[in-house]
């Protein structure tokens, strides 16, 4: 198995990892000066952000429950392996995803007295909503790919019939 195949997977099963995509963004804003937005665009974005949370939230609690009610052989294989680690990222994305949504929200009661902590709380809410996003998407090609390994490989299978398979995946550029 390649490296980066395996940062990937190590990437995958560990979502704290994302905690700290939101602190680059939130460093760079600190270090430009800080720039508040005035008023009525804050306040609008800050609404904006939080409605395009619980859309997120949505999206990723149907992607949820399409990962553990598929009936696919192989992907009942893989949750009973990979109990621990789709547990703990789905956890994570939801409970997360609820949070973006909730964040935006307190930095409207914030605004008066802290704008600038009201941005960078949304900056924040704003970066974990696209990982916990991303992530989600990650486990949909996992599961979509698993649901087309179950149709197209025979029992039994071993490790290299489903390594053919992903590199048929791969060549045939869905991503």
């Amino acid at each position: 198995m390649s490296r980066k195949s395996t940062l990937g997977d190590a990437l995958a099963a560990h979502p704290s990892v994302d905690m700290l995509a939101p602190a680059i963004p939130i460093i760079i804003w600190a270090i430009s000066g800080r720039p508040v937005p005035d008023d009525n665009i804050s306040q609008n974005l800050f609404v904006a952000l939080s409605t395009l949370s619980g859309l997120v939230m949505a999206a990723v609690t149907f992607i949820c429950s399409m990962s553990y009610q598929s009936e696919s052989r192989y992907m009942q294989i893989a949750r009973d392996r990979y109990h621990d680690e789709l547990s703990r990222n789905w956890v994570s994305i939801i409970a997360w995803t609820a949070i973006t949504a909730v964040l935006p929200l307190a930095s409207l009661c914030l605004w008066p007295s802290r704008p600038g902590l009201s941005t960078a709380i949304s900056i924040y809410a704003l970066v974990m909503m696209i990982a916990k996003l991303g992530r989600s998407i990650h486990w949909m090609k996992y599961t979509l790919f698993m649901q087309k390994a179950s149709m197209t490989i025979g029992e039994p299978f071993t490790d290299k019939d489903m390594q053919k398979a992903f590199q048929r995946h791969e060549a045939n550029g869905i991503r």
